[in-house]
């Protein structure tokens, strides 16, 4: 007999614990199933907002200029505990390229 997370109660003296579909713990999104998509999309649309905010702010073209910015700005955010959720299905791998 197969039994989800959502069919059990899970107390803390006296208190019942609420359920969750996602939890956040040192920046890194999981959900109920120790799947990472939530995170992922996360970190590629912050990466995605910061990218853009580049590209506007920077009045030069420089590609030095530009190449240096991304790695300051953008790439931490993609690379943060990778080693955590690095995904292994290629739709996710491709989300994140």
């Amino acid at each position: 007999m197969s039994t989800t997370v959502s069919q059990h109660r899970f107390m803390i003296i006296d208190k019942v614990l609420d359920t969750v579909e996602t939890v956040r713990d040192l920046g890194v999104i999981v959900d109920h199933r120790l799947k990472f998509d939530a995170h992922i999309s996360s970190v590629v649309h912050k990466a995605m907002v910061r990218a853009r905010l580049i590209l506007r702010c920077f009045i030069s073209r420089n590609c030095m200029l530009q190449l240096k910015a991304h790695m300051t700005y953008v790439r931490p955010i993609l690379e943060y505990c990778s080693p955590v959720w690095s995904p292994h299905h290629k739709y996710l791998i491709n989300k994140i390229e």
